[in-house]
């Protein structure tokens, strides 16, 4: 008898189980969200790094009506002037502005001797957002091993005319 009753309360259990509603997941972050929560300073070997950002697009004559894409200059700094780890190099650059999301792969267009301490990256082709608006900017970093994201917030998109 013991056995009978543990079985129906075994079955009636699952059976509740499978009949109650799933409780609502919590939402996901937008990328973009997510992105906007990143540091403005990570420490990466020792060395406290930040972010300054040069963003614009062109509009001199020889450009389109429209301008050309945005592009977008990181420069990695040590916070008190230390050198950029040798090791560390960016992946992504990606740029927020409101819930969109642009991003792109990073080129060292300078050498790192001719930026130290500091370590640049650009990206080019990007939206023709702005000028005149403001965005949030992340870089993605390695050493091959480790990645760290680190953010300049509302950086304003500047036009060349």
């Amino acid at each position: 008898m013991a056995t009978r009753s543990a079985l129906l309360v075994a079955l009636s259990i699952l059976s509740l189980s499978c009949n109650s509603k799933t409780p609502t997941e919590p939402a996901v972050p937008s990328a973009a969200a997510e992105l906007r929560a990143t540091p403005t300073s990570v420490v990466v070997h020792g060395v406290r790094l930040t972010l300054r950002t040069s963003l614009w697009r062109d509009f001199m004559p020889i450009s389109p009506p429209d301008g050309k894409p945005l592009i977008v200059l990181v420069r990695v700094e040590g916070a008190d002037g230390s050198p950029v780890p040798a090791v560390i190099e960016a992946t992504t650059i990606s740029v927020v502005f409101s819930d969109s999301l642009w991003t792109a792969a990073p080129k060292e267009e300078q050498s790192r001797a001719d930026v130290a301490p500091a370590y640049e990256v650009i990206a080019r082709d990007g939206p023709k957002w702005g000028p005149g608006v403001n965005v949030d900017v992340v870089v993605r970093l390695t050493d091959g091993t480790r990645a760290w994201r680190l953010r300049a917030p509302n950086q304003p998109i500047r036009g060349t005319y």
